[in-house]
């Protein structure tokens, strides 16, 4: 199967995902692109150019969805006034340090991060049943959340989206629809940032980058449709299940070289 099939499977994949789940498609499209190409008779693609196409999916994927989610108004716009500019210069940073790190520690991190975000999306909290005032918040904490995640995304090429949400749900006690539809506003600011450094260090591969661009136009405005009609629990446990899976496979690979 040629490279650029494969590439808009892979995308249209991830980037349904990302509307329904509020993820960014990253933690979908990574282990897609690392393993699928191998599988199906395609060339295999340099780690470094998957994470500058995860930052590709998640601007147009992130994009669409949080227009979708605003649209139904599950987007808290005071948190991500408050997150986008800190989480922005995190994710630059991130983005330029990751071209001299070893393509291992690079899905090491990844593996760490998605594990933990899966086990916090598991936490037994009555999440949409808290209540939550926009207006009050603990913005000090949402700018450490912010630079943390956004760092260490802007390395994997994530975004840190799936992880804005456990935290924003689990440590803020935003409602979980709130939450999925504010992280891919927040989101969309770190992939910006990220894109920028992943440019500017050579990890984007420009036509492979405009397949997945087209198909996030596509199916994550579909993927959102169908999160508003679903039950946030669900969302949350299906959010986790594919975390989960993502993190252990992609740590075998980065402990094993295979």
């Amino acid at each position: 199967m040629p490279d650029e099939a494969i590439t808009a499977l892979a995308g249209l994949v991830a980037s349904f995902l990302s509307g329904l789940l509020g993820i960014g498609g990253g933690l979908v499209l990574t282990p897609l692109l690392l393993y699928l190409p191998v599988l199906v008779g395609g060339s295999v693609i340099p780690v470094k150019i998957i994470t500058g196409l995860t930052i590709v999916q998640a601007i147009s994927g992130g994009l669409l969805g949080a227009l979708r989610h605003r649209a139904y108004g599950n987007v808290a716009m005071s948190l991500v006034r408050t997150m986008a500019p800190p989480i922005s210069v995190a994710s630059l940073a991130g983005a330029l340090v990751s071209r001299g790190l070893p393509d291992r520690a690079i899905l090491l991190i990844f593996a760490v991060l998605a594990l933990a975000g899966s086990l916090m999306l598991l936490s037994p909290v009555a999440a949409e049943a808290s209540e939550w005032d926009e207006r009050r918040y603990d913005r000090r904490l949402a700018i450490v959340i912010a630079v943390i995640l956004g760092f260490f995304g802007g390395m994997v090429g994530i975004g840190g989206i799936a992880f804005i949400i456990a935290a924003l749900v689990y440590l803020m006690h935003v409602p979980p629809r709130v939450a999925i539809g504010t992280s891919l506003a927040v989101g969309l600011f770190a992939a910006t940032a990220a894109f920028i450094g992943k440019a500017a260090t050579a990890q984007i591969d420009p036509p492979l980058a405009a397949i997945v661009f087209v198909a996030a136009l596509v199916a994550s405005p579909v993927g959102a449709t169908v999160s508003v009609r679903t039950q946030p629990r669900v969302l949350l446990v299906s959010l986790s299940v594919v975390v989960a899976l993502s993190a252990i496979r992609i740590a075998l690979t980065a402990i094993t070289g295979t």
